[in-house]
């Protein structure tokens, strides 16, 4: 009943204020300038990731359909609004392409938007991506009677970067090389242009380089020819060692050229330098071609294997003679103390063996006593034959040992 009764306590009084409220209000909606703003204001869109590429940034829509009120004496154009959509939350992909709230604000705070369209847009962000694609170079205005020669590049791959959508197209990188009517030899950076299988380019990529150095005999007497390669080997093996063959794969390459040019190989290519200074065995390795300023071939790597050997020879030597397996209670009597032994080999191998080390040694354990002719055995390295041993077989004279006499028996005092 309070509650009843404070409503309609002074009802007058209140129905009266409520009314010119609402005249005062409608007063000041008359006195507004209400409008539509004819023209149209750019989404400027912020916060947008590092890691993504605004895929559809032309198909954007701009914000028009702008109704506002101000009042009659604020003054109202395009500058007056800004329209933005933050992409902040947006997360790169492939495929989806999320609705972005439009935020359209007045810089003067007098103007009430009222409304405006759109309100949201989608926007696609791509991933960026890179890959390495190869570089083609495409000589352009090629004039009559010229022959190029094989373009010769810098690098062969390039690393390109962008959007994945765009990324994934390009097929490879053109070096587009313009042939001079002077038939003079290109030797230069070209700008490289990113394009697809079908050979249409691609945009919104970059490269790294974004340059390629070409170089590409240009003449009239441009030559192919076919010619043995030839390996350079500097420097001598260890001592005692000499070349015995070599073997070159492949044995032949293609070089071209000017006639003059070719005319410096007489007649075969040499490979780089190939040592072989204190070598004691094979060596292999695989070198390229040193060839002339101006000459060119598509043998990238040779390789080479050196065969080394080193003559054989053969040396005479004194050896003395022990007997082997002897036992204690034998004499054992050698009819000649030394024996001479002729060894073969390597020359190296026997330059490098100590001979003093040598020892000829006669079997005894199985002998009684008596006299017996041996067989000399002399053990040697690996690499060292045994030719020869003078001579071969001595008279070994066995005897028993004296026995000892039995001790004196003491004297009786």
């Amino acid at each position: 009943m309070r509650v009843v009764r404070f409503i309609v306590r002074n009802w007058p009084l209140k129905i009266g204020a409520v009314m010119l409220a609402a005249i005062l209000y409608g007063a000041m909606v008359v006195l507004q300038n209400t409008g539509a703003w004819p023209g149209s204001v750019a989404i400027e869109l912020t916060n947008q990731p590092a890691d993504g590429y605004l895929i559809n940034a032309k198909s954007i829509p701009a914000v028009d359909g702008i109704r506002y009120f101000a009042p009659p004496d604020v003054p109202v154009s395009q500058s007056s609004f800004r329209a933005t959509a933050d992409l902040s939350g947006v997360k790169p992909s492939e495929s989806d392409s999320p609705p972005i709230r439009v935020t359209l604000k007045a810089d003067d705070s007098r103007i009430q938007i009222i409304d405006y369209k759109p309100q949201q847009i989608f926007v696609r962000l791509d991933p960026l991506i890179h890959k390495q694609v190869g570089v083609k170079v495409f000589e352009t205005n090629l004039p009559s009677g010229l022959q190029p020669g094989t373009p010769v590049l810098g690098v062969a791959t390039v690393e390109v970067s962008g959007a994945a959508t765009y990324v994934r197209r390009v097929a490879y990188a053109q070096a587009a090389v313009r042939i001079d009517a002077s038939g003079l030899d290109v030797d230069e950076e070209v700008d490289l242009v990113a394009r697809d299988a079908t050979d249409l380019k691609v945009d919104n990529v970059t490269f790294n380089p974004t340059t390629v150095h070409v170089q590409i005999q240009v003449g009239s007497q441009l030559r192919t020819e076919t010619v043995p390669i030839k390996p350079f080997v500097t420097g001598t093996p260890a001592a005692g060692y000499s070349i015995t063959s070599l073997d070159v794969k492949p044995s032949i390459a293609s070089v071209q050229g000017q006639a003059d040019v070719l005319a410096l190989l007489k007649g075969m290519a040499n490979t780089k330098a190939v040592s072989i200074s204190g070598a004691t065995h094979d060596v292999t390795v695989n070198v390229g071609l040193d060839l002339p300023n101006g000459v060119t071939s598509d043998t990238a790597s040779v390789s080479i294997t050196i065969h080394l050997a080193s003559p054989t020879a053969s040396r005479s030597v004194s050896v003395g003679v022990v007997p082997a397996g002897a036992r204690s209670d034998r004499i054992y009597t050698l009819s000649t103390p030394s024996v001479i032994v002729t060894l073969s080999g390597a020359s190296a191998a026997l330059n490098a063996f100590d001979t003093s080390t040598l020892v000829g040694t006669v079997s005894v354990s199985s002998l009684d006593v008596g006299t017996h002719p041996v067989n000399i055995t002399v053990v040697v390295p690996a690499g060292i034959n045994v030719v020869t041993i003078s001579p071969a077989q001595i008279t070994v004279t066995v005897a028993s040992a004296p026995t000892p006499p039995p001790p004196a028996s003491p004297v009786p005092s």
